[in-house]
């Protein structure tokens, strides 16, 4: 029996070695990376049945210009989003069932020169949450450098309610980077939770394009970030991944565009696939998306010079 033993345990062995890790990634893969250039027909593109068609409306939001948004793992039932240029280095957290602000964080050590998207994921220490901040906007495209704030998520108590507190305590990591190929107006961001590299997308080019800052990202320096392609849409306004980092939405004005990893691949590599559209009714200047952690999806909009207070939709996940 013995000899039976040790061939199922060999089997075993050979099989698993055989099974390709999706968090795995070789060291020098951007170092070799050719950056993809796709075209798609977005007219006829068609839509996934992932999500229902309409969302729920959750409640209006006294927020005007608001640019990011991230479902919260710390404070079960909670959205956090900001506000763009023009306004301060604050924090709101809303009520994920009714839109409601219940707090307002200012976050010292940070600057808002024009924060445009944001994301809750993975860090340096593990199971630790962390919030990314993107200070990437440049309508102008003047900007010599950019930076991403990352700092731990904050913790809401309910003694908070109604208030503006200053986050004097909080150890923020400030990530400097240029691009390779001259200034940029990235507006969408997200980090892949596997490999917690920071992709970046924009708005002005001809195409939107992807950039990547893979980690581990350095602290105190200027990181060069990577082009790792360009797009076939235009005008990226948001981005956001989900929790397994298996599904991740880009939005523009018109359209979410969706991609859903198969398996092996790397999150460039799912990147440069076309991608079908998912459900979305349209918002004036909707630059807000996140998912939460069932995979429905939010989307929140700066309103545009309106005076009508966005609303705050879910899109349900019915796989």
């Amino acid at each position: 029996m013995k000899w039976l033993q040790f061939s199922l345990v060999f089997f075993i062995l050979f099989f698993q070695s055989c099974i390709p890790n999706d968090a795995e990634i070789d060291e020098d893969f951007w170092d070799t990376w050719v950056p993809f250039e796709v075209r798609y027909n977005t007219f006829s593109m068609p839509v996934t049945d992932k999500w229902a068609s309409l969302p729920d409306v959750i409640g209006k939001v006294n927020l005007m210009e608001a640019s990011g948004l991230s479902y919260s793992r710390k404070n079960p039932g909670k959205v956090w989003t900001h506000q763009d240029s023009g306004n301060t280095n604050m924090l709101f957290l809303l009520d994920a069932h009714t839109g409601e602000i219940l707090v307002r964080y200012r976050v010292d050590g940070t600057v808002n020169i024009d924060w445009e998207d944001m994301e809750i994921s993975d860090g340096p220490e593990p199971g630790e949450s962390y919030l990314y901040l993107s200070d990437t906007g440049d309508n102008q495209q003047r900007r010599n450098s950019y930076t991403i704030y990352r700092f731990k998520e904050p913790l809401y108590s309910p003694e908070h309610l109604g208030q503006t507190l200053n986050l004097s305590n909080v150890d923020v990591e400030t990530l400097n980077f240029q691009y390779p190929d001259g200034s940029r107006d990235g507006e969408g961001m997200f980090v892949d939770p596997q490999t917690l590299d920071i992709f970046l997308t924009t708005k002005r080019d001809a195409y939107a394009r992807l950039y990547v800052i893979p980690y581990p990202q350095k602290i105190g320096a200027i990181n060069l970030a990577i082009f790792a392609g360009e797009f076939g849409f235009r005008e990226s306004s948001a981005a956001t991944v989900n929790q397994d980092g298996t599904k991740v939405m880009i939005k523009n004005r018109q359209d979410i565009f969706y991609w859903e990893k198969e398996h092996g691949e790397s999150m460039v590599e799912m990147l440069s696939r076309t991608p079908i559209r998912a459900p979305y009714i349209g918002e004036p200047q909707g630059e807000a998306i996140c998912f939460d952690l069932e995979d429905n999806y939010f989307t929140l909009s700066e309103a545009l010079n309106s005076t009508q207070q966005p609303n705050l939709y879910k899109y349900i996940y019915q796989p």
